[in-house]
């Protein structure tokens, strides 16, 4: 199974490389984690936000495989406890779909674009650095597959 974080960053710092990596490698061999950083549309002045937002989706939705099964990330997605998710998780690996968690720019991801993905999920009403988001997801993904493996991480 293959994990794709795909998101909107204009920069990736060395302490967000460092702390995904080590989730990454938490993980067993059945799952390969990636992440893909796509350079945000350019906002001069006073720019149109939404044309941003659809050309910022659009590209991301280009990066989007065939058949896999998509999380769009949304402050109005669905908030989730730990078993929650959890249980998602299982419904997600159950569906035998790599799984691609879509991250938009600073304004956000289209209505459009959420409207296609199967998922939408909200970390939190919180706003977050972009250079944290693909760490926080990842920690939460490998807290809830740790779960499924019966490793003590969660407790």
């Amino acid at each position: 199974m293959k994990i794709r974080l795909i998101s909107i960053e204009s920069s990736r710092p060395d302490w967000a490389k460092k702390a995904f990596s080590t989730y990454e490698s938490k993980f067993n061999k059945s799952i390969n984690i990636d992440w893909l950083g796509l350079k945000p549309v350019n906002r001069i002045g006073n720019y149109n936000v939404l044309d941003v937002v659809e050309k910022e989706s659009n590209l991301l939705q280009s990066k989007v495989k065939k058949n896999e099964f998509v999380i769009a990330l949304d402050k109005a997605g669905q908030s989730m406890s730990t078993e929650k998710l959890r249980f998602q998780f299982d419904n997600w690996i159950s569906s035998s779909k790599d799984i691609s968690f879509i991250i938009g720019g600073p304004d956000g991801l289209s209505q459009k674009l959420i409207k296609q993905c199967d998922f939408c999920w909200s970390l939190s009403q919180l706003t977050f650095p972009h250079s944290i988001v693909p760490v926080l997801v990842l920690e939460q993904i490998y807290r809830v597959w740790s779960m499924t493996q019966n490793h003590p991480y969660h407790k």
